[in-house]
């Protein structure tokens, strides 16, 4: 219940400001963005632009269930063109992740991130809902998928 305490307290900030802006461009699809997710794990989230369309995700989350603490980096690959939304940019993306489990004994594993990004055009803000089925490949071959939802804040 905190967490979507949390998660609305952000979202009121987020676009109170937001009526404050009325420039002519997104404010969420350049520089850095820096946020959490909410799921099977929860973690800090960073991305940056690559380019246009691309982009590199950085993560550093905790399992509350076994405690856990992981780091991973994926490179996300954005299609503005499938679903058209007035006044917000709605990519799917898809990418590759690698991650490390650096606390209860060392796990490597490969993830395919999978998911839906809310970028709004007066709002610092995006809002994201992601899969992750992978595989754990160190040290056994195991199933290893993750998913949540987030949101970031967008610095320039």
């Amino acid at each position: 219940m905190k967490k979507i305490g949390f998660i609305a307290f952000l979202l009121v900030v987020f676009f109170g400001a937001a009526a404050l802006s009325s420039s002519g461009y997104y404010l969420a699809d350049r520089g850095l963005g820096v946020g959490v997710i909410f799921g099977s794990n929860t973690a800090f989230s960073v991305k940056d632009w690559v380019n246009k369309y691309d982009a590199l995700q950085f993560d550093l989350g905790w399992d509350f269930l076994d405690g856990d603490i992981g780091i991973g980096a994926a490179y996300l690959i954005h299609n503005f063109d499938i679903i058209k939304v007035e006044n917000n940019k709605v990519p799917l993306y898809f990418g590759i992740k690698g991650w490390v489990n650096i606390d209860s004994g060392a796990m490597v594993g490969i993830q395919v991130p999978l998911g839906i990004d809310w970028i709004f055009k007066t709002a610092p803000i995006d809002i994201f809902l992601q899969i992750e089925p992978g595989i754990e490949i160190f040290p056994k071959t195991l199933g290893a998928g993750n998913g949540g939802i987030g949101v970031r804040y967008w610095f320039r």
